[in-house]
């Protein structure tokens, strides 16, 4: 909702509308695309790679328990 607010809020300085066009057309573009940018890492990316990362400790996990469950069981008591 932010960011649909404050990308509206910049469109008309990113179409040229208004007084002095030169000078705010091109900060109102970076700011409309680093919103876009931040928005979509932190909506898709970041839950992926989050996901990503959590299957690879499980995985690791799963394997430190079978070699010392193997560890375990080769000992003689």
């Amino acid at each position: 909702m932010t960011t649909v607010a404050m990308g509206a809020g910049m469109l008309p300085n990113a179409l040229g509308m208004g007084a002095d066009p030169s000078f705010r057309q091109p900060m109102a573009i970076v700011v409309i695309g680093g919103l876009l940018t931040s928005t979509v890492l932190s909506l898709l990316v970041v839950p992926v790679v989050f996901t990503y990362v959590d299957d690879l400790l499980q995985w690791v996990r799963r394997c430190f328990f079978c070699l010392e469950r193997k560890v375990e069981s080769t000992e003689v008591v």
